[in-house]
């Protein structure tokens, strides 16, 4: 009892002395200094730990994006190495010339170099759905978290939007042909260009992104302006060859704030600069354009749309092209989509069997030559064989390696151009 008398006699002493020493005015505003402090305080630490917390994600973000960028990149050396195999290593060509002239000279190892790419990636290798290599323990070979990939193509597929920059002065000195008779010459480089945009272009006449062929004739002239040295409008000739008009370029860009750049594109996306282009044409078909110097285009390799467009080029007459390719009835496929249907099972079918599909373009051309029943009465395309095999190759003269690194959600992509001739890397671009 004597205790709790004593306690109660202190709280009465002290409150008593509160109330004594602090107003009653001033006690509201010392609750209201701490609430403020413990609110600045409670900011202050709210985002001390947002800021912690946002440098460990963007850390955690740059290691992952340095290791998928590195994936990336090992993919393309390893690739790169295979590609060049036959140059980098006298082994190879040894073993390759143990398999005659007509065998391993004419073996494309390059189409084959992302196979070697999934061995360092998985460490482990496989042929026809068989696992025949398994080098997953190895320290040096597999990785752990993530992985990497590569695709590897010829750039030889693609049309060349460069072809006709590449030409000589379109008239040039004339040559004797004969008594009294000369003959002018002309590079190839513009028609070849012509034939393959064309084929690229033209299904999208039935689509109704061109309104007719002249809209599509006009915007494959504006593309050869763009890349051509001078300024004399690209026409077309009464052989069907595109020549010089004689004129001036007609197409205007000062709306647009720039001028027709007469020079070579430097990327395939220039091309979105050219008058007529639709955008929605342009995102199909960019895949299928390159602004390398490749020649001939790749028969094993190139778009269906765009070989149509040169065997199309290769019938007859104006008669033979509508009625088989362009002539399409409804429910019907057109003569040459038939035969083309049935090249890229072919050229599958090869692939799978790390085959190349064409070696040489008598095959090529035989294939159409000999392809059953495809105009209705049992007779082959009429194709013209000189003028496919003026346009057209079994040779790969660049490859385009894309190679894939993964790191847990983050993906980089690498892209590389090489010219099998030199072995030199003439495009590299990582994204």
């Amino acid at each position: 009892m004597k205790l709790r008398r004593a306690v109660a006699v202190s709280l009465r002493a002290a409150r008593q002395t509160v109330r004594a020493d602090v107003p009653s005015s001033q006690r509201g505003v010392a609750l209201l200094v701490v609430l403020v402090t413990v609110a600045i305080m409670g900011a202050l630490s709210t985002e001390f730990a947002y800021n912690t917390r946002t440098n460990i994600w963007m850390a955690g973000n740059v290691t992952s994006d340095t290791q998928a960028f590195y994936h990336a990149r090992s993919a393309t050396e390893i690739a790169s190495l295979a590609v060049n195999a036959k140059r980098n290593f006298p082994q190879m060509k040894a073993a390759l010339s143990l398999m005659g002239k007509g065998g391993g000279a004419k073996l494309e190892i390059w189409r084959q170099a992302c196979e070697f790419v999934k061995i360092f990636s998985t460490g482990k290798a496989s042929f026809f759905g068989l696992d025949i290599l398994d080098l997953s323990q190895e320290e040096a070979v597999g990785v752990n978290t993530g992985e990497f990939r590569c695709e590897v193509t010829a750039e030889d597929s693609r049309a060349n939007l460069n072809a006709a920059a590449s030409d000589p002065p379109h008239m040039v000195a004339a040559t004797p042909k004969g008594k009294g008779r000369t003959s002018t010459k002309r590079s190839n480089g513009r028609n070849q260009l012509g034939l393959k945009l064309y084929g690229l272009f033209r299904p999208f006449l039935e689509s109704g992104e061109f309104d007719s062929e002249d809209e599509i004739v006009e915007l494959i002239a504006n593309i050869m302006d763009w890349t051509d040295a001078d300024d004399t409008k690209t026409d077309i000739g009464p052989d069907g060859r595109f020549i010089d008009s004689g004129g001036a370029e007609s197409t205007d860009y000062g709306a647009y704030g720039y001028d027709s750049k007469n020079a070579r594109m430097d990327t395939v996306g220039e091309v979105q600069l050219v008058e007529g282009l639709p955008s929605d044409v342009y995102c199909k078909i960019r895949d299928k354009l390159t602004v390398f110097s490749t020649g001939k285009l790749n028969v094993n390799d190139a778009d269906l749309g765009t070989l149509k467009g040169v065997l199309c080029e290769a019938l007859p007459d104006d008669a033979a092209k509508l009625l088989l390719c362009w002539n399409i009835m409804p429910g019907q496929i057109a003569p040459m989509d038939e035969a083309l249907i049935a090249l890229q099972t072919c050229r599958d079918l090869k692939k799978a069997a790390y085959s190349t599909p064409f070696t040489n373009m008598n095959q090529f051309v035989q294939f159409f030559q000999k392809f059953p029943g495809v105009i209705g009465d049992g007779t082959a395309l009429p194709i013209n064989s000189r003028l496919v095999k003026e346009h057209l190759g079994v040779t790969t003269t660049m490859v385009r390696i894309t190679s894939n690194g993964v790191y847990r959600k983050t993906e980089r992509e690498h892209t590389t151009v090489i010219d099998l001739a030199s072995g030199a890397t003439v495009y590299s671009h990582i994204h």
